[in-house]
This record gives C-alpha cells, structure tokens and sequence, in this order.
C-alpha cells in the first residue's frame, strides 16, 4: 500500500465510525483535553476497554483536573482504583501528577521525550499521548494496531521481529496531520472489525488492499509467540478478626507488589513477605478456611487461607497495622485478592 495511501483510509473511516469512549471527544473536530488521555493511557495499562470505563468515569468525577490529582491523598487513589488491579500503575500516577505540578508548571508533557522520563510511562504510553492529545507524528503499537498490520501485509513474523516490521511500516503512512485521528481510527478498525477471534472483512475500510481479507488464514495473524507456562507460588494468609468483625491490615509501604495498599499478613509467596509477630495477640481460635487461587501476570497463585480470631485487649501495634471493620472495607485501599480471601473467611465465622 503506498505511502499516506493507508492514512487516508483510515481517517476518513474513523471520522464517519469513531467509538464512543469517555476520554475521546464526541466529535473529533473537538479539542482534547491531555489529562484525559494521560489519565486514561494510565488505566488502560494491561486492562480492556470495558473493564476500565466505569473506574476512568468514578475516577474523572473525583478527580477532575491534574492539580486536584496532585493535591489527594494517595491513600484515597488507591482506594478509588481499588478493583481495577496493577496498582503500580496507580502510585506512579500520583507521582507522575505531582511531578507534573511541582516541576513542570502543571503542564503535561507534549513530547516523547519528556513523558517516558515520568513514573510509569514506556515506550508505548508515552507514544500514544504524544499522538493521541498532541497529534504528534509518533508511531503507536498496541495489540489492535499490530494485529491489523500484520494481516494488512501478511506478515510471517512474530515477537520483536513483528513489531520492528510494524513500526516500519507505520512510520511511512503516517500522515501530515490528524495522526491522533489515524492512531485511534487503527485502534478501532483492530477493536471493532479485525478483532483476534473474529474477521469482518466486508465491513472493513482496509479490506480490498489486505493480503489475507476474506481468507481462511486470516486468523492465524499475529503469528503467535509461544509463551512459558506461569510458575506457581504457594504460601499463607493469615486473616485476624476480632469479636468486634475487624480484620487487621498491614500497610504495604513502598513495598513492590501493591505498593502501599492494605494487605493481610503472608507468607512463602512474595519475596519481600508480609510478616506479623503473632505473639502480641491472644488468639482464641484457629480455622484453615481453605485454599485461594488467584492469577497474576506472571505467576499463579495457589495458598492457604487462615483465620485467627483473636481477643479485644488494646494492643499497641505498629504504625503499618490498623483493624477495619468489615462495613469499612470499601474505604480502603484493599486489592481484589484479599477481597477474595475475606469473602472465603466470612463462611467460616
């Protein structure tokens, strides 16, 4: 396909098809507003449109502005993105906002550059705000983009090879202007009609220049990079509740793996364990609840839950430990896998 030949296509496709996302414009002649796409690029790290869509609107609706961001307790971002997961990404947008206003007057970058050098933006984040708020001429790559790409030119690569392809390829249609048009219009095209699992070649716009439209072999691209098999890692949760229906907490501070949520005490599955000395307590029963299984990125999680009821005398704990009780939970900045633990403790009290 000639150069600017596949923009062309694209754009005018995109204008007349754009979806309808909270963090876009209804009408893509309307201006974007940066925080917007910073906020939502950050959410949409490693997690799917639909699934980010209700937090993005609960979090925009507390959170409205940049400064505002800055100005929160961590404490409360951390407990509003409660659910969505990877919540490295939520203590890096803490501080990539307080960056933004404390060093750089409150405005978000506009360039490549100066983006990637902020907490939890990569190569492709970074990318995609240059394009997508800036209309910079940068080349995007996520998963739509590359699939549309590789079955546009049939390409018989996969991995790094794939994507170095891809980029090329990119880097020669991309237009004049409007690249943020383009950007999305390929994002859309790869969401909506070249999906992994299903090809809708006569509703697509790039289909009479596709090398595969139409054909059996289609869905065989992206070839695909055959992946390790996830190790497993097993060890112990140990929930404390007392007579009242608290349950103690520990607070992650600055501690890898949910980074500066409440967590319960663990351990045998983290390096850095979630440590408790049992003996400041009066334990007066002991239950194995069973055992919770939870999957994360790059491991499986199989372990023992443990429930310790414990006396009401008034023990001095240490500043990271606090009780919450069970109606409190949502308050807190607590990660779905020890919602998952106390909701298999509670059938046990």
């Amino acid at each position: 396909m000639q150069s600017l030949k596949l923009s062309e296509i694209v754009i005018n496709w995109y204008k007349k098809n754009l979806r309808i996302l909270p963090w876009r414009p209804k009408n893509f002649n309307q201006k974007i507003d940066p925080y917007i796409v910073f906020l939502s690029e950050f959410m949409l790290q490693q997690t799917t449109v639909k699934t980010v869509v209700p937090y993005f609107l609960n979090f925009l609706k507390k959170y409205p502005t940049i400064e505002i961001l800055a100005k929160a307790k961590l404490d409360d971002v951390l407990a509003i993105w409660s659910g969505l997961g990877y919540y490295r990404r939520a203590n890096n947008l803490y501080k990539s906002s307080k960056i933004i206003i404390n060093e750089l007057n409150g405005v978000i970058p506009n360039n490549y550059e100066d983006l990637i050098k902020l907490p939890g933006i990569g190569d492709y984040t970074a990318a995609a705000i240059c394009a997508i708020a800036f209309d910079k001429k940068v080349v995007v790559i996520d998963g739509n983009i590359e699939r549309v790409i590789s079955r546009l030119f049939e390409l018989d690569l996969r991995g790094n090879d794939l994507k170095k392809k891809v980029r090329e390829i990119l880097f020669l249609n991309i237009p004049g202007k409007e690249n943020s048009l383009f950007t999305q219009g390929l994002m859309d095209i790869g969401a909506t009609i070249c999906k992994p699992k299903i090809i809708n070649c006569e509703r697509c716009p790039l289909s009479e220049n596709c090398r595969v439209a139409f054909k059996n072999s289609a869905i065989n691209y992206p070839l695909k990079i055959i992946k390790e098999k996830k190790i497993k890692r097993t060890g112990n949760f140990y929930c404390l509740i007392n007579s009242k229906k608290e349950i103690l907490f520990l607070r992650n501070i600055n501690l890898g793996l949910f980074e500066n949520m409440h967590v319960l005490p663990s351990d045998g599955w983290l390096k850095d364990n979630h440590n408790l000395d049992f003996n400041i307590f009066s334990i007066k029963e002991r239950f194995d609840c069973g055992v919770i299984k939870h999957s994360f990125t790059h491991f499986d999680l199989d372990s023992k839950v443990i429930l310790l009821k414990v006396d009401d005398n008034q023990i001095r704990l240490k500043d990271n430990c606090i009780f919450i009780k069970l109606e409190n939970l949502d308050m807190f900045s607590i990660p779905t896998l020890y919602h998952k633990i106390i909701k298999l403790v509670l059938k046990n009290i």
